[in-house]
């Protein structure tokens, strides 16, 4: 049995055990009743918020990779996004989807030289949003978090902004270069060389970024619209238990939620997730019906893409591509 498999199995048995804990430790049996209200509409409005979600997700890396000189096809498009589920869920912190995207766009000749940008610059600008909204949620609506007050995340959110921005200008600097170099000879670990290449590939990104500010700003916009899209399925499950919801509301927390599983170490924030989202939506739903809120969410928003791109990395690729994908993820 392959490495590649043995780690799918044993993401599996993670999700479920993830998945039952979940319900088990907010399920109330005197609200089974509320169950009856489950309908198939709330199921669809998940599923075709999750299908504009990945619609915008298309444009914006379309719009990428004609920024850098090439194009996909539909299909192209499709594996490239499928394919990076698959494999930020099979590898910790996600790092596999970012590689593995990388691959799929070698595999349609763009180079790994301009691929590496393009697959940097579309997970930069996906934190980037979330980034630039974070203190814009706090001003308007607080929002409760333990051992914080709504003041000091609302500074850290401001202080997080501003340091984003001045870091994006202090990457292209020959400052950073030293400084970047200094570091990796205290560290000790890699070749100061490695770690500029891995500078110079952000820059690069940047670069393609600076020499079309009007397309740029098109992919931020759709960025925006491919995770509000996505954040939606969401509510979409809520109004499934009570027509009473505040989607702006939802939305917001959404975005928090989302920022912090970015830096979550486990596979596309298992575990992590499933816990903040009870933490956060718990008011939102009737008593004990949020934890299967949870994981329908789940089950819609990763677990329907992680298959889907399960299929197409096996059977359009072959398992040597994801046995490849893997390696690399843990290389870097």
């Amino acid at each position: 049995m392959s490495t590649m498999v043995k780690r799918g199995i044993l993401i599996g048995v993670v999700l479920i055990i993830v998945s039952c804990i979940t319900i088990y430790f907010t399920i109330d049996l005197d609200s089974l009743s509320t169950l009856g209200t489950f309908n198939l509409t709330s199921l669809l409005l998940a599923f075709v918020a999750l299908a504009l979600g990945m619609y915008f997700d298309g444009l914006r890396l379309q719009r990428l990779v004609r920024m850098g000189g090439y194009s996909l096809s539909l299909i192209a498009i499709l594996r490239v996004i499928f394919g990076n589920y698959f494999m930020a869920m099979l590898t910790p912190g996600a790092s596999g989807g970012a590689v593995a995207q990388a691959l799929i766009l070698r595999s349609y000749h763009v180079p790994i030289g301009k691929a590496a940008p393009i697959v940097l610059v579309r997970t930069v600008f996906s934190i980037l949003f979330l980034i630039v909204m974070l203190p814009i949620i706090l001003l308007t609506e607080p929002i409760d978090v333990p051992y914080i007050t709504n003041t000091q995340l609302l500074g850290v959110s401001i202080f997080v902004v501003i340091s984003t921005f001045m870091g994006m200008y202090l990457l292209q600097t020959r400052f950073m270069k030293g400084l970047v170099t200094w570091i990796s000879k205290i560290a000790k670990k890699e070749n100061p060389k490695a770690w500029l290449i891995k500078l110079e590939e952000f820059n690069g990104g940047l670069r393609l970024l600076y020499a079309n500010p009007i397309q740029s700003f098109i992919v931020f916009i759709e960025s925006a619209l491919s995770l509000l899209f996505l954040y939606s399925i969401a509510p979409a499950l809520m109004y499934a238990f009570t027509p009473d919801i505040s989607i702006v509301e939802i939305l917001n927390r959404m975005i928090l939620l989302n920022l912090i599983l970015y830096f979550a170490p486990t596979p596309r924030g298992t575990g992590v997730a499933e816990g903040l989202f009870v933490s956060l939506f718990a008011s939102f739903v009737p008593m004990g019906t949020v934890g299967l809120v949870a994981v329908a969410w789940r089950i819609v928003a990763e677990y329907v893409p992680f298959f889907i791109g399960m299929y197409s990395v096996f059977t359009l690729y072959g398992q040597h591509i994801a046995s490849s994908v893997s390696t690399s993820s843990e290389e870097v």
